[in-house]
């Protein structure tokens, strides 16, 4: 039976994935990059790029990434000491909570969030402490960091770029982040998985050029995300060696490491496009275009500077929930975006939605234009 609009009281990932099936609308709820839409802009572009890879036969995957990262960031870390290869951000993120919390402790936590947060935290026997990014440029209030600190706290897990906003943190942000934990015994997990996607006109910077906050960081990035490549979801933690020592021997606990073999190859193709990622490209190129097309649209594109997800508000086109935002979308537009409110714990309603920009050109430059009538 067809769904009528209005019926949804709540949007789980099923019932989302049926109503866009249902209606036949273009898709772009995918919280991971379009492999299709990313090789249509590479083949299209093509003779634009360096393909000459690092295959130096002599160096194992944990000495490409130490020389990536060294070569990128200017910074020298361990390669058998310091990094650890892991099958996914989000078990590589579990892995540095539960290296750090127990009964009793506390973990501040940015909302909207991807990853499960809460219950690897609440898993670990710690309380999650919520703090909102502040719309609508969804940054951090560091004056309500400083509040919800206290003597609980031992973690703070952050994302920049983030996910879901597309938002990095600043120079200025870091000197906040140092300043406030000084003195303190509080670590850090910094999910840097999306590091390299960065638009031309990004001012974030990362977390490896500041080596005092380096000492107590687990720094989270991926292999696969930055190549659109889904096959296998590989991700590194790296982090100083008394950190990485309760890490490995959770990590050897609980699973194997992912195939090194492809580590090696996303590696080898990053280290090839260290001057300019082909995605990264791709990105800022779709996110112009959107913001060109939606400019006289009644949903506002969130201003960011990095990512495949992009934030829409709606709060000047009607007064009604994200989730029956997104059910009128799918039927009388044809376009399937995702509702922000399932990216809170209390499911709280922000109206604002997220879609992905990495579908194929034809199906992006169609869903922009039925969303720009709007």
């Amino acid at each position: 039976m067809t769904q009528k609009v209005g019926e949804l009281t709540a949007l789980s990932d099923d019932s989302l994935q049926k109503l866009i099936r249902e209606y036949r609308a273009i898709d772009m709820t995918s919280l991971t990059p379009n492999e299709k839409g990313f090789q249509e802009f590479i083949d299209s572009n093509i003779d634009d790029y360096n393909f000459d890879m690092d295959r130096d036969e002599n160096m194992n995957p944990y000495q490409k990434l130490s020389k990536y990262i060294l070569k990128k960031y200017f910074r020298a870390i361990n390669p058998e000491t310091e990094i650890a290869f892991v099958s996914g951000v989000n078990l590589a993120v579990f892995l540095a909570i539960a290296s750090t919390v127990k009964d009793g402790d506390s973990v501040i936590v940015f909302e909207p969030f991807t990853s499960n947060l809460k219950t690897a935290v609440e898993l670990c026997g710690a309380r999650p402490v919520y703090i909102p990014l502040r719309a609508p440029d969804f940054r951090i209030d560091w004056c309500e960091v400083q509040r919800a600190i206290n003597a609980t706290t031992k973690l703070m897990v952050i994302s920049s770029p983030h996910l879901l906003t597309g938002q990095t943190l600043t120079a200025e942000d870091f000197e906040e982040l140092q300043r406030l934990i000084n003195g303190t015994k509080i670590k850090l997990i910094l999910n840097e998985s999306m590091a390299e996607l960065g638009y031309r006109s990004s001012e974030g910077t990362s977390v490896n050029f500041y080596p005092r906050l380096c000492q107590v960081t687990y720094r989270i990035g991926s292999l696969n995300i930055p190549v659109a490549l889904n096959d296998s979801e590989i991700a590194y933690c790296i982090a100083p060696e008394p950190l990485m020592g309760a890490y490995k021997n959770i990590h050897s606990a609980i699973t194997s490491n992912p195939n090194l073999n492809r580590a090696e190859d996303f590696i080898n193709i990053l280290s090839a496009e260290i001057e300019g990622h082909m995605l990264a490209d791709f990105l800022d190129e779709n996110y112009k275009l959107l913001l060109e097309t939606l400019k006289d649209s009644k949903l506002i594109p969130v201003k960011q500077s990095a990512g495949y997800m992009v934030m829409l508000g709606y709060k000047g086109y009607a007064d009604i929930r994200d989730v029956e935002m997104v059910e009128k979308l799918i039927v009388e537009k044809g376009v399937g975006l995702l509702p922000l409110s399932g990216f809170y714990h209390d499911r709280q309603c922000h109206r604002y939605l997220a879609m992905n920009i990495t579908v194929p050109r034809d199906e992006f430059k169609e869903a922009l234009s039925r969303l720009a009538s709007l």
